[in-house]
């Protein structure tokens, strides 16, 4: 118990300067979140940097003219940039101008240039030796060496990619040649059986152009005797046309004369209105006889009366009525004769309408009669055409005379034809014996290579098998500089704390409750450096942590290991230890294999690899976070550990203590 009590104590006065210089304990909290803040900073910078190349400017130039490639034309320059462009890993931009795109690359503009010069396609199309065709990366390293870094490896990707789509190219050209010729022989096996099969109808057809031909000749003979006719009636027709074309010349003056003489359409209209009037004059005579008739009758019944009513009268009545009998009878005679002259009327009303009926038929008769005649005279030939027909009967004649002799050749010609076409279906028969033979004698296919361009452009595809994968680069570097944050987090806590200095009223304390007394202050500080920057790494960079326990556990093991390490250095050096431990930093960056392999390096920082505590805190670091070396974790820890023990082992042997009054007890940083 009285030893805790002297580390209480010694952590009291400690404690003390924290409270009376809260400055010093400002700084001190803001120590706690240096190493965190510090490993944020690098690996938030760091963390996938491949996934921005997108945004780094890259330029391209296609000076390629193209070339002509077994009847293709090819323009490799324009299809490489292109299939450069679609796979987007940077900020592409097109140029005309090599001169102005190598000065953005030198004015720092552009990262690099892809340049394909005019002569690509003519040399890299056959192939015909390697690297006859050059593609040029034109980039700066002075300007930025990352970025000169990612144009050489461009470099071969671009090569790769040209050279697979080469391959794909002129084994596509294969398969096509191949397969053409595969149709084509297939083409060519179906033609020649069609064609044999044409010989053979035409064989069979000629057969029958032979009969035909037989019976063409027999028509022949049969169309001269037709001609000879066709002649002799041609003879009689040249004849009598004269005769024909004299009656013509007579006819028409006759027609033209009974043209002229025809009577008018106005007088004809005139007797035709004139039959009219007649009609209806009738008719009105008609019913003038109708009224006197009905008069007659009138008067009759009022002579009845007046001679009934006058044999009334006194004195002279009888006289009166003996005087009115021949009146009586000449009103009967007068009904009578208007009966007979109505009866005549009606019978003169249909003579009447008959003659209308007769004029309206003669003069439509003499109308058409007297078109008739004028259209006939109007047609009559001229004597011009008379004459041109009888010169036409005349050559009719002569030319049917010339049919008859040209009938008589080509029945000569027919038995010249028939005997051709007996030679000809010979020939067909041979012809179709040697196609059929030809078509047996062909192979039945082509030999080609098998499978697709890009099957035999890349038949050989490596498979990487990754164990203890990382997601990304930034964390990939987790393991590596979060140690690094840390060694800066246990120099700083160094500076919280005198290690070299102690109070009077401790002086009479056991040194190893001094050294804890001492360490108790700024261990805790690396350890809560640690805790945030498991916070930092989780909560902020989304670190996943396969086995978090072994991971807090490495944090916090080599948060003290540093500062055990650091407060070793200071104990045999004073603060030149500081500067020590600062410069151990920079030597183990480069001798403990965290950024590179250890065998890419010099061989005197190989030497000093497995001496290094920073070379089994990034191993103990890698084998918790992703697994590495097998899984293996608690030797590399183990040696930690180990260090640990030592530096705190050196710390509490090593060095005396500077014993300093009260009264000048001062914080180790000048802060106010």
């Amino acid at each position: 118990m009285a030893w805790w009590r002297a580390v209480r104590a010694v952590f009291g006065y400690e404690w003390l300067l924290l409270q009376r210089h809260r400055k010093l304990a400002v700084a001190a909290v803001g120590l706690l979140f240096v190493p965190a803040l510090y490993a944020l900073i690098y690996l938030w910078s760091m963390w996938d940097p491949a996934s921005h190349t997108q945004a780094l400017p890259a330029g391209l130039v296609n000076l390629d003219t193209g070339a002509r490639y077994r009847d293709r034309d090819l323009n490799l320059g324009a299809d490489v940039l292109t299939a450069i462009e679609a796979h987007g890993l940077f900020a592409y931009r097109r140029f005309d101008d090599p001169a102005e795109a190598r000065r953005r690359v030198r004015e720092g503009d552009l990262a690099f240039i892809l340049e394909v010069p005019a002569d690509f396609s003519r040399r890299a199309v056959p192939g015909e030796a390697p690297g006859a065709a050059k593609l040029t990366i034109y980039t700066s390293e002075g300007n930025n060496y990352s970025s000169a870094g990612f144009a050489r490896r461009f470099a071969p990707e671009v090569a790769q990619r040209v050279n697979t789509m080469l391959s794909e190219a002129r084994w596509e050209l294969v398969l096509t040649t191949a397969a053409g010729s595969q149709r084509n022989l297939d083409t060519l096996r179906l033609a020649l059986a069609d064609l044999h099969q044409g010989a053979t109808e035409l064989g069979a057809g000629l057969g029958k152009a032979r009969e035909g031909g037989n019976t063409l000749v027999t028509g022949n003979r049969t169309a001269v005797e037709g001609a000879a006719r066709l002649h002799a009636g041609a003879q009689q027709l040249a004849e009598t046309a004269p005769g024909l074309t004299s009656g013509l010349r007579q006819v028409a003056p006759v027609l033209r004369g009974l043209d002229a003489r025809r009577p008018s359409d106005a007088d004809l209209a005139a007797l035709r209105q004139g039959t009219r009037q007649l009609s209806e004059g009738q008719r009105e005579f008609g019913r003038g006889l109708d009224a006197l008739s009905d008069g007659g009758r009138q008067l009759n019944t009022g002579l009845g009366t007046l001679k009934t009513a006058v044999d009334e009268l006194p004195l002279f009545g009888g006289s009166l009525s003996e005087g009115m009998a021949p009146l009586e009878d000449g009103g009967r005679q007068l009904v009578s004769g208007l009966d007979a002259a109505r009866e005549g009327h009606v019978r003169l009303l249909q003579a009447t309408q008959r003659i209308e009926e007769a004029v309206g038929s003669l003069i439509d008769g003499t109308q058409r009669a007297g078109s008739a005649a004028a259209q006939l005279a109007a047609r009559m030939p001229e004597d011009q055409r008379l004459d041109s027909f009888i010169d036409g009967t005349r050559e009719l004649a002569r030319s049917s005379d010339a049919l008859v002799g040209g009938l008589r050749q080509l029945a000569t010609g027919q038995d010249n034809f028939t005997t051709g076409l007996t030679r000809l279906q010979d020939g067909a028969g041979r012809l179709s014996t040697g196609l059929e033979l030809l078509r047996n004698s062909l192979p039945k296919a082509v030999d080609g290579p098998g499978g697709s361009a890009q099957g035999l452009a890349m038949s050989v595809e490596p498979v990487v098998e990754v164990v203890a994968p990382v997601p990304n680069n930034g964390i990939a570097l987790t393991p590596n500089f979060v140690p690094l944050a840390l060694w800066v987090g246990a120099v700083m806590a160094a500076f919280l704390v005198h290690f070299r200095r102690i109070v009077e009223p401790l002086q009479g304390l056991p040194r190893t409750a001094q050294v804890a007394g001492k360490l108790l202050l700024p261990g805790t500080a690396v350890l809560l450096q640690a805790l945030l920057m498991l916070a930092m790494l989780v909560g902020v960079l989304h670190v996943p942590l396969p086995q978090p326990g072994l991971f807090a556990l490495t944090l916090l093991t080599a948060s003290l290991t540093f500062l055990l390490i650091v407060f070793a250095l200071v104990r045999l050096l004073g603060d030149l230890g500081k500067v020590v431990a600062v410069l151990l930093l920079i030597v183990q960056v480069s001798a403990a294999g965290a950024l590179l392999p250890i065998q890419l390096n010099d061989e005197a920082f190989q030497a000093m690899h497995p001496y290094l505590p920073l070379t089994w805190v990034v191993s103990a670091f890698r084998a918790s976070l992703f697994g590495a070396y097998d899984g293996v974790f608690w030797p590399q820890w183990g040696v930690v550990a180990a260090i640990a023990a030592a530096a705190l082992v050196i710390g509490t042997l090593a060095g005396r203590w500077r014993v300093m009054p009260l009264t000048d007890w001062r914080p180790p940083l000048d802060i106010e």
